[in-house]
Order: structure tokens, then C-alpha cells, then sequence
């Protein structure tokens, strides 16, 4: 493994993800669950796990509640991820995911997270000071926490550009549009999330597709436009991707757009071409979509995976 980490992954409101399986929900009546699932969440958290998973050296910070840490340490412990998390008072949120299986529907249920400190904030400011590096991704997910302000967010990203480091943003709302006025050098929002911030039609496959290559030309390096059932969109400096998988068996959605990215940062960092990292962002996607625990399969399966990715 290498000296240090090779991407860095910046959680600021991390969740623990109770994912529960119903034949369907019925609101207002007692709902029996078939099965649930728990497991250490958040994007950056969930980008790391599948990167420690392929092999490569990752580190995951940002802040966790001292609460309730023991599901992200074992995470971290069995997949071999470095824990750089600043450890703060109260308790990491959960967020329940309702899945009933019968229509395909996920109702999602986020709670507040723990709200880091001033003195918080300035710890997490040494951390990164101590991991950035010159060519070195930062990838910074998911929301801002109570305590963390769209101001701080964008320093953040200033800071870290002007240390040289690659900056991966995965967002959505006022903190995307800052990514995207900082000049980041990639950005994942799903197909409601561009077209939320560009006043578009999310439906509109077309229109997205001529936004994500304006975008890539004029403001970002690489821009990934998830798109559900549609696959996704890859738009970086080798040229646009649309890249889908075969019908996959769907267990549960959550993590898949954070798989994506993954993927997509696996195969930069690994030297591989453009429509390779299409095809590798979607193959981690895929995986994730059919085991609720995200788990990666072995590299032949991966390789395999690969050329039944269409990516044209």
C-alpha cells in the first residue's frame, strides 16, 4: 500500500443506513419489515469503502459523532480504509431507507446530524492541511450540517485548489452551484440535481446531455450525470460517454451514485481511458445495486462486468 492515500474523501454529515425491506408501505397502518439492513454510511464514507475495496489507498475524514462510532471503525478496520474522521459531541445521524419491494419504491428518512464546533471545524482544517498534496483527489460529499456554512464550504474548496489538489464535489443545491463557480474539477449530481441548479427538465436526456458537455467545456474537467435506470453520463476531457448496464437484479439504490464515482475516480487514478472509467464507474454501480452491502466482486468478475457495460 502506498505511503500515503491516494484520494481523500471529506464527509461532513455522515449517516448510519438502516435500510428496511417491506412487501410495500401502508401509511398509517402497522408495517411488518421481511428484513433490515445497517451499515456505515455517507458519501465520502461510502466512496472509500468501495475504493479500499479495488485496491486502492484511501482516507476517509470529516466528522463523526463519539456517540456512535463503533459501525464506521469496523467499516474502516475490515476494508482497510485510514480513519481521519474528527470525532465530535453527540450522535451521527441515521437515515432510514424504506424499500418496498412489491412497486419498487424508496421512501427515504434523513435525520439532523451532530453540529461540529468552531474549534471542530479548525480541527478539520489541520487534517486536511496535513493530507493535501499537489495532484492528490479530495472528493467532498453529501450535505452541510447544522454548523457548517455555505461560506466555510466554499473556502474549504479554495483552500484546497489552491494547494494544488484535485477536488471531486458530489452535492446538490447553493453548495453545488459554489463547486461549480470554484471551478472544481469534477462534479456527480444526479439528473434532478443538474436540473434543479440549470432549470431543466430532468426527463429530458438530451437537454442534460448538451449541459453536462457545457459544463465540462467551460467550467469543469470531468462532469458525471447519474441517471437512474438510464445509466449515466461521463463527460470529461477524452470526450462524452453514456454509458448503462445490462438489466440488473435491484436490491436496494442506495449508495449506487456514490459507487459511480468511485468507479470513475478508480479507473483515473489507475491510468485508464475515458471509456473505461465510464465502464468501471458502472460496473461499481451495478454491484452496488444488487447487495445492499455494496460489496465489490472479485477482478475477473469486475473485468468481465466491464464488457457488458454499453458505453457509447
Amino acid at each position: 500500500m502506498a505511503s500515503h492515500p491516494d484520494i481523500v474523501t471529506v464527509t461532513l454529515n455522515p449517516a448510519i443506513d438502516e435500510t428496511v425491506f417491506l412487501d410495500r408501505l401502508r401509511q398509517g397502518e402497522v408495517n411488518r419489515a421481511r428484513c433490515h439492513h445497517r451499515q456505515a454510511g455517507g458519501k465520502g464514507v461510502n466512496i472509500s469503502s468501495m475504493l479500499a475495496q479495488y485496491g486502492i489507498a484511501t482516507t476517509a475524514t470529516g466528522f463523526l459523532g463519539n456517540q456512535n462510532t463503533q459501525l464506521f471503525e469496523k467499516l474502516f478496520s475490515e476494508t482497510g480504509v485510514c480513519d481521519a474522521f474528527i470525532r465530535i459531541d453527540g450522535e451521527t445521524r441515521f437515515g432510514i431507507k424504506i424499500i418496498s419491494e412489491s412497486i419498487r419504491e424508496t421512501t427515504d428518512i434523513n435525520f439532523p446530524g451532530a453540529a461540529p464546533t468552531e474549534a471542530d471545524l479548525l480541527a478539520l482544517d489541520e487534517k486536511l492541511a496535513g493530507l493535501v498534496a499537489p495532484g492528490r483527489w479530495f472528493v467532498l460529499g453529501g450535505s452541510l450540517p447544522t454548523g457548517v456554512s455555505l461560506s466555510y464550504f466554499e473556502n474549504l474548496l479554495r483552500q484546497l485548489k489552491d494547494s494544488g489538489a484535485l477536488v471531486a464535489v458530489d452535492t446538490h443545491g447553493e453548495a453545488l452551484k459554489s463547486a461549480i463557480a470554484c471551478g472544481v474539477d469534477l462534479i456527480k449530481p444526479n439528473r434532478d440535481e443538474l436540473a434543479e441548479i440549470l432549470d431543466l427538465d430532468s426527463e429530458d436526456l438530451s437537454s442534460l446531455a448538451i449541459a453536462a458537455r457545457e459544463l465540462q467545456r467551460e467550467k469543469v474537467s470531468h462532469v458525471i450525470v447519474s441517471l437512474g435506470k438510464d445509466g449515466a453520463f461521463f463527460a470529461g476531457p477524452q470526450g462524452f460517454h453514456h454509458a448503462q448496464s445490462p438489466p440488473v437484479q435491484v436490491v436496494s439504490t442506495v449508495g449506487a451514485g456514490d459507487s459511480t464515482l468511485a468507479g470513475y475516480l478508480a479507473g483515473l487514478v489507475t491510468g485508464r481511458t475515458a471509456i473505461e472509467c465510464a465502464a468501471l464507474a458502472t460496473v461499481f454501480a451495478w454491484s452496488a445495486l444488487e447487495d445492499v452491502s455494496r460489496r465489490l466482486p472479485d477482478a475477473a468478475e469486475i473485468f468481465t462486468r466491464m464488457n457488458h457495460i454499453h458505453a457509447g
